[in-house]
């Protein structure tokens, strides 16, 4: 019969090991982060990025706002104006906007499955690819309007008769804020890249010590001796049994035919 293998030792209750940190906390920040970016640009494409106004005698004769779709006037242009205007349109900074933004979302949905997955699994791997890459989007959409506003501010023109202002939007600082929690994203999802630790080997106890928990005093074992037989009881003196012994002959003086 063999003998029981012997278990390592797992402590548990009030011993037992601390986990450690969830690694898995910058893949659920990562989505948390692209929803809110997402949320933020989508809404800046539909508020004002860019303004105009232009003033004759320090009254406003023309002023319209651009959002990332289209332009809305706050004072009715003349038929010129309007049909030079129907002839032009906005740059629609809202399609590739959107796009990324919609990148973002389904990164996050994908990151929100995927949470308790390890991170070298194909929708941890797809989810930080699409944050990654709808949070570059992102940062170079909002790169590129800012560009094009920064160009349209030197263009303002102030003759003492005729004034010409160029101005940014509430949509334009949303949008800029947009970029940063893309940015904030992409880090997050870079991140999130990092391989669980694996958890340490736990050595079963030797043999020679049995395993004992934290806390509780070790019991202390007496080494067994070898298991020896009685010795026959001594018979008493003048009995036959001990009279029959004294005329047996001694191992050492075996019988002979002269000793008979």
């Amino acid at each position: 019969m063999s003998a029981p293998q012997q278990q390592p030792y797992q402590p548990t209750g009030p011993f037992s090991a601390i986990p450690p940190s969830d690694t898995r906390l910058p893949r659920l920040f990562a989505a948390m982060m692209g929803v809110f970016a997402g949320l933020l640009v989508l809404l800046a494409t539909f508020l004002p990025q860019s303004t105009y106004e232009q003033l004759s005698d320090g009254k406003p004769v023309s002023k319209f706002a651009e959002t990332g779709w289209t332009r809305t006037f706050d004072i009715e242009p003349s038929a010129e104006e309007k049909e030079f205007y129907d002839k032009t349109h906005v740059a629609r900074y809202g399609i590739p906007l959107s796009a990324a933004a919609l990148t973002l979302f389904a990164g996050a949905a994908v990151g929100f499955a995927a949470y308790r997955r390890s991170s070298t699994s194909i929708a941890a791997t797809t989810s930080r690819t699409l944050l990654v890459a709808g949070g570059a989007g992102t940062a170079i959409g909002v790169w590129m309007l800012g560009m094009d506003i920064s160009a349209s501010l030197s263009f303002g023109q102030d003759t003492g008769r005729f004034v010409s202002r160029y101005g940014t939007g509430s949509g334009f600082w949303i949008l800029l804020a947009g970029g940063l929690v893309a940015l904030l994203t992409i880090g997050l999802a870079v991140v999130a890249n990092r391989r669980e630790p694996a958890p340490p080997r736990q050595v079963p106890y030797p043999v020679a010590y049995p395993p004992y928990a934290p806390g509780v005093p070790q019991r202390q074992y007496q080494q067994q001796q070898p298991y020896e037989p009685p010795s026959p009881p001594t018979p008493p003196a003048g009995s036959a049994l001990q009279q029959q012994d004294i005329l047996r002959p001694s191992p050492d003086n075996p019988p002979r035919p002269e000793n008979m």
